[in-house]
């Protein structure tokens, strides 16, 4: 990663968002189609490719339908499927970015120990994994599947295609996480979304979540490269057992755009279809966006603060090294003499 400072740098670049759905459940599968697009969007001179939220191995759509511990096998196969870090997951992935020479951002199930985690992992066109970001609060039933992130994993990239930075799914609606990205003065940011739901009169129908897609733009003054998933026949049919179910598991569904700072989609998908969209986007407009618009700067008021703590929050800290207690069974006989 190189050393660019925004104040003297606005380049002009062009992004990839990626509407797509996952081989459901088969990491392996994913990562391979992943990769496919990766080099896809870069034959397309891409400079920056945007996946959706959970797309390896895919999103938990059975939380949504039945009660906690009727997904329990689903949940198995999961865990099964997700995806630690350093692995060969990883490095396939990593792999992908160098050959193509892009930035790639690609939202996981990332398991650490034991527990899974939502998590948006960065590469560079080197293939170094720069960063993660780890939803910092789950919406709703998530909750059974992924614990939270926390502000140490917020990060920003300065780079020579500009800072860019990434929330997750509903993260874009919360004032507080908004604010944060604000304040580290993203230019390009990284919307990473599931699909919407067909009910219109849902919170999470295209219409509602388009308007919080732009509206993100609007506020931190960036351009936002939005990515989704759309449902599948073969994910209704592998999730789903009464006729409400699959009312709700209808294909399609995607909202994949890029969004400029005005809130102006200069590109999408269409809602039911599998695709790219791009756009080349120049930084300069965040310029006099930013004129209007600097929510952590100079349209901020000094008696209404955020404080942010970016420490790490392990549940369990280790210090020293434990001693070893264990005896082989000749250990055990000791010494008679």
């Amino acid at each position: 990663m190189n050393d660019f400072s925004p104040t003297d740098y606005f380049p002009t670049v062009k992004v990839a968002a990626v509407q797509t759905a996952p081989v459901f459940l088969d990491r392996d599968a994913t990562v391979e189609k992943v990769c496919g697009i990766v080099k896809e969007a870069a034959s397309n001179g891409a400079k920056l490719v945007a996946f959706p939220e959970a797309l390896i191995p895919g999103y938990p759509w059975w939380i949504w339908l039945d009660e906690p511990s009727a997904g329990m096998a689903h949940y198995i196969r999961l865990v099964k499927n997700s995806v630690t870090i350093p692995s060969m997951t990883t490095r396939r992935l990593a792999e992908a970015a160098k050959e193509n020479q892009v930035y790639v951002c690609v939202s996981v199930t990332e398991k650490e120990v034991a527990s899974l985690y939502l998590t948006q992992l960065w590469f560079d066109p080197q293939g170094n994994l720069i960063g993660k970001h780890r939803k910092l609060r789950l919406s709703g039933a998530e909750r059974y599947i992924w614990g939270e992130g926390d502000a140490s994993m917020m990060p920003v990239f300065d780079t020579e295609i500009g800072r860019l930075g990434g929330l997750e799914c509903w993260e874009h609606l919360v004032p507080g996480f908004t604010m944060v990205m604000a304040q580290k003065n993203e230019q390009i940011h990284v919307q990473s979304w599931p699909s919407a739901f067909p009910m219109e009169e849902h919170l999470f129908s295209n219409g509602t979540l388009e308007i919080g897609e732009r509206a993100y733009s609007i506020v931190n003054q960036c351009y936002s490269v939005v990515s989704s998933q759309v449902m599948t026949e073969a994910m209704r049919e592998y999730l789903c057992t009464t006729d409400k179910q699959r009312a709700i598991m209808e294909p399609g569904y995607g909202m994949t755009m890029i969004v400029d700072p005005l809130g102006r989609i200069m590109a999408r998908v269409p809602r039911d279809e599998e695709g790219i969209c791009y756009a080349t986007l120049d930084l300069n407009a965040v310029i006099g966006g930013k004129f209007l618009s600097d929510p952590a700067g100079h349209e901020s008021n000094q008696s209404i603060r955020l404080i942010v703590d970016e420490s790490s929050h392990a549940p369990v800290t280790v210090i020293g090294k434990s001693p070893n207690h264990s005896l082989t069974f000749e250990d055990l006989l000791g010494d008679e003499n």
